[in-house]
């Protein structure tokens, strides 16, 4: 009884080519917009990495999506061979969230959280690099966050910077794959929060 909603959602992210694990989900106070944060392999294989998918009132509306950062000097990338360690939620009358933590390579590994909110017209979600052992200076070469947007579907992009991080455009890696590129790399030190990432989905978007 208590497996059959895993259950469906991982029907779902089967029909899109992937195996998830580890899945963690945020509504919006609606109840229409859906964010799913997982830990998936690719289609093509490889390592498993950090991923998610939007739906908007039950429809997918943002295919699985990968996340990451490629670290200067450092493999893989920051958001593969990820496990979740911890979750947090709150709720406000604007928006749901929803904290995930992740380890990366067991138990010494480099650390990285996506904080997401779901509101009832869109989704925002950021990254935070905590401090690690692997990780006391911070170098990043790109973020490799994409937005697999399925086709037809109602959707815009933004983004809310953070001070002191590179302004991001979108490239396409695929027909329906927009993938983040920094205007220059970033250096820093941990604790390191992202820019927002904003998905205005539904006809009426602001």
């Amino acid at each position: 009884m208590f497996r059959l909603p895993r259950l469906i959602a991982l029907v779902v992210l089967l029909a899109s080519g992937v195996f998830a694990q580890d899945q963690r989900t945020v509504k919006s106070p609606d109840g229409q917009v859906e964010f799913r944060i997982f830990v998936a392999q690719p289609e093509e294989g490889g390592v498993s990495r950090l991923g998610y998918q939007i739906l908007y009132q039950g429809k997918r509306v943002v295919d699985t999506s990968f996340l990451g950062f490629d670290i200067r000097d450092q493999e893989p990338l920051l958001g593969e061979n990820a496990g979740l360690i911890a979750t947090s939620t709150a709720s406000t009358p604007q928006y749901n969230s929803l904290v995930t933590h992740y380890m990366q390579n067991g138990s010494l590994g480099r650390l990285l959280d996506v904080e997401i909110r779901a509101y009832n017209d869109r989704v925002a979600f950021r990254y935070t690099i905590p401090p690690s052992t692997p990780l006391l200076d911070l170098q990043i070469v790109e973020e490799r966050t994409e937005f697999a947007v399925e086709p037809g579907a109602p959707v815009s992009i933004d983004e809310e910077p953070a001070p002191g991080y590179p302004p991001m455009s979108l490239v396409h890696a695929e027909p329906n794959v927009l993938l983040t590129h920094l205007s220059h790399p970033y250096d820093g030190k941990p604790p390191f929060t992202s820019s927002w990432r904003i998905i205005h989905v539904g006809p009426k978007r602001s």
